[in-house]
């Protein structure tokens, strides 16, 4: 991964918990710089936009970059969500209710 200093979205597909305690995939953007992505603070603003939204642990993130080729269009698919064409710096979290 080439370095870069200003802040870039990284879209992250995570596994986790309803509060029923039914298990649910979700979709979170964050903006972050390569350093922060190399300390994984990345998956630490991806946990709180999931637990803010009212979701639970556990939570098994993949980073577009760290993840099989099909999972996030196959996630977006069954959230229902157009396929991947974010240029945006704001977060922001999808579900499928």
């Amino acid at each position: 991964m080439s370095a870069w200093s200003e802040k870039h979205t990284i879209v992250i597909v995570s596994a986790c918990m309803r509060v029923d305690g039914t298990p649910h995939l979700a979709i979170t953007e964050v903006a972050v710089t390569q350093e922060e992505i190399e300390n994984g603070i990345h998956y630490y603003l991806a946990e709180a936009e999931l637990l803010d939204a009212g979701f639970e642990e556990p939570f098994v993130h993949f980073a577009e970059d760290e993840s099989p080729a099909f999972l996030h269009p196959a996630v977006r698919q069954y959230l229902e969500m157009s396929p991947s064409t974010t240029n945006t710096i704001t977060p922001t979290l999808s579900e499928k209710s």
